[in-house]
């Protein structure tokens, strides 16, 4: 089906991908930047995946670290780690890229498109290419890590991904925006669920996890901290009380979106679109979710729900609101909390304006990036 498919990242998201790719029938080279989460997959090219009670075992064309060879022939590059990476991704990327190759972050959280593109430019990338975003993970799924597979009966330590649910509905923004529809002619007879967004404002501020992950991480930090017990993060740390201040940074970043003139789905019409639930209030809804079911809280507060999500989702929203005259007061605060608490200048390390190449632009200017990465004169 066309030309190779590299995915970069081992983790949750990019071995679950890549299996899926592979039983597909895609040719998918499997690059890590990091060895050792390679080392399982590299024995037989194999990762162990578990879908809807059945567990099976899909090989992988390629498995290596070295990413001029993953990227070497392909057309789409599906960037699947956190955040905080991508401007490391993009550096070790920007010399390998080939004219006409379309980068996928999976997905992008606050504006990783477009710091992904200006980290490219910055180190003088000039290559005919695209780069979008994905407003969310397609799956909620979690890696396994090494685990002996008994069903095959070889016991052999393999890795396993387990997938606990599939999103309906992915949007899924470009840069520059005309590309979007050849971007989603070479992932869509895969994913159907990928849709075209109207540009990356609409992909950046559709991040549910700038609402799902530092702000219940942040009110439930003493359990976190003192419970060996453990609880189910969204079933139980997404109390009433902590859903309702979810809710009140949704009307932030819905604020933000408007000033845009991009529309948005709110946190409650994106859980009915991306998973069928229905519910009279946002706690409803969550409860009413089975791909929650399982999902544990971390068990230490170092995590990227608030190392990730507070620098790469929550400040870049804040950003996009000065830009555009809008107060986010409750994203703020969270920002701030969390700079207390772990003693962070999560400002400073995040997605700022000048990462994110609107340093100083106004609204009009920055509107015009993300549709064209281009500068206004």
């Amino acid at each position: 089906m066309g030309k190779p498919i590299a995915v970069i990242g081992a983790g949750n998201g990019g071995t679950a991908i890549a299996a899926f790719l592979s039983s597909k029938g895609a040719e998918v080279h499997l690059c890590d930047l990091f060895p050792e989460y390679l080392a399982d997959i590299r024995k037989n090219n194999t990762i162990v995946w578990s879908f809807r009670g059945k567990t099976s075992r899909q090989k992988v064309a390629m498995v290596t670290e070295d990413v001029k060879e993953a990227l070497k022939g392909t057309g789409l590059i599906m960037v699947v780690t956190p955040s905080f990476t991508h401007a490391m991704i993009a550096e070790a990327v920007a010399d390998a890229l080939e004219d006409g190759q379309s980068i996928l972050l999976n997905p992008g959280r606050t504006c990783g498109a477009a710091q992904f593109l200006t980290t490219l430019r910055s180190l003088g990338c000039k290559k005919k290419i695209s780069v979008g975003e994905t407003s969310t993970l397609i799956y909620s799924c979690r890696r396994a890590g090494r685990k002996k597979v008994e069903i095959y009966g070889t016991g052999e330590e393999e890795t396993r991904v387990d997938i606990y649910g599939v999103k309906n509905e992915v949007l899924v923004g470009v840069i520059p925006v005309e590309r979007t529809n050849d971007v989603l002619a070479e992932i869509t007879p895969y994913y159907p669920q990928f849709k075209a967004a109207r540009n990356c404002f609409e992909t950046s501020l559709s991040n549910i996890g700038a609402l799902f992950h530092p702000t219940p991480t942040l009110l439930n930090i003493g359990r976190i901290e003192t419970d060996p017990r453990g609880f189910k993060y969204y079933k139980e740390g997404i109390s009433p009380a902590v859903s309702r201040l979810v809710l009140e940074i949704d009307k932030e970043r819905l604020a933000v979106a408007e000033a845009f003139g991009v529309r948005i789905l709110s946190v409650c019409e994106w859980m009915t679109a991306s998973y069928g639930v229905t519910g009279g209030t946002l706690y409803d809804m969550i409860q009413n979710n089975d791909a929650y079911s399982e999902i544990k809280a971390p068990d230490q507060i170092q995590v990227r729900y608030i190392l990730e999500d507070v620098p790469m989702s929550l400040v870049p929203l804040s950003e996009l609101g000065r830009t555009a005259g809008v107060p986010t007061p409750n994203i703020d605060a969270v920002i701030r909390l969390a700079e207390t608490i772990y003693d962070k200048d999560f400002r400073k390390e995040g997605r700022s304006a000048k990462r994110m190449g609107i340093e100083g632009m106004t609204k009009e200017q920055a509107a015009h990036y993300f549709e064209t990465g281009e500068h206004l004169a």
